[in-house]
């Protein structure tokens, strides 16, 4: 039989067949990535991976106890409905907060020494020349830390879930926790990955990596409250002048103050709940100015997402390269 013959008995695919092959590629390449199979094979075999999820719940489980000790001692008489809101609201946020450190902190130790430990086991040369490419090897490095901390995030859930029983918190703000803390675990994970791929110890990889996540975990509310003193003062130098340049200043300050906030994950965590908190929407505000115009803003959370996305997706760029490039 020839091969028109076969190909013309080869049954067609629907248009939705072909759709769906097309959007599960992906999930088919990373299964059948070698360094995907090994690197979370060798996570989830070992005790560590256990322990960190036990730990982790634990004192998950710990703080919601306390906070619930704590309006339970300070109420004599049956909570109402507004108390016990805030019981679900405290409650959420306590777990939102901690999840957020856990990815901030979690996400360098498990990529920093991703790829400067096999330079010092040696084995780097030999992966660089097999079949495997740059970037298999640094996806595979990065979704095998991913999914762990997916798994963290998944199996806090139901606690975090227990917010729902005391009202006051809605799907919309579960949905842009999530999507906050999966952004946030990506970015972390990429900074960790990226010095790691061109660092030749682990144990300096890992400093460095840590050092920039205390930067950014730390260092931006620590300029937000400097630049919060020094805008204090701007008002009084204010007065002389026009109307137009008033509006312009006060335009600038907002500028400032929001770049501050989405590059930060707890100043952005606390800013968007204050939108739904005051102005019962989490998408898009505006902000009254002096002059009688309102300054359109959206949400920070978006824009967090998407510079923390775009990031990542540069860091991983410039870590494929740093692998593919002849080493010296």
């Amino acid at each position: 039989m020839s091969a028109a013959e076969l190909t013309q008995e080869r049954p067609k695919r629907s248009r939705a067949q072909r759709f769906f092959s097309w959007l599960l590629a992906p999930v088919r390449s990373l299964r059948n990535n070698p360094v995907v199979l090994k690197e979370m094979r060798s996570q989830m075999r070992g005790e560590r991976a256990f322990i960190i999820i036990t730990v982790y719940l634990v004192l998950m489980s710990i703080l919601i106890g306390l906070i619930y000790l704590g309006f339970a001692s300070a109420e004599d008489t049956s909570p109402t409905t507004s108390i016990r809101q805030g019981l679900g609201k405290t409650v959420f946020g306590a777990v939102v907060g901690l999840e957020l450190m856990m990815v901030c902190f979690l996400s360098p130790a498990l990529t920093s020494g991703a790829i400067a430990a096999e330079r010092e086991r040696q084995t780097y040369d030999l992966l660089r020349t097999t079949l495997l490419p740059a970037r298999s090897l640094v996806f595979g490095k990065l979704v095998s830390a991913l999914s762990f901390l997916l798994i963290l995030l998944f199996v806090g859930f139901p606690l975090q879930s227990m917010a729902f029983l005391f009202g006051g918190v809605s799907l919309e703000e579960v949905l842009i926790a999530l999507l906050m803390l999966v952004a946030t675990a990506f970015f972390f994970s990429g900074i960790g990955l990226f010095i790691s791929s061109f660092m030749k110890s682990t144990l300096a990889s890992t400093v460095v990596s840590y050092i920039v996540a205390i930067l950014l975990s730390f260092g931006a509310p620590v300029l937000i409250s400097i630049a919060a003193i020094f805008l204090s003062i701007i008002p009084q130098a204010m007065a002389n002048l026009t109307t137009f340049q008033e509006t312009l200043v006060e335009i600038v300050i907002i500028v400032i103050g929001y770049a501050f906030v989405v590059i930060n994950p707890l100043a952005t965590a606390l800013s968007t709940e204050l939108m739904i908190l005051e102005k019962q929407n989490a998408f898009f505000i505006t902000l009254p100015l002096n002059n009688g115009w309102n300054f359109p803003i959206l949400g920070p959370w978006i824009i967090y997402t998407l510079l923390y996305v775009l990031a990542s997706l540069i860091l991983v760029w410039i870590s494929i390269r740093f692998v593919r490039r002849v080493e010296r």
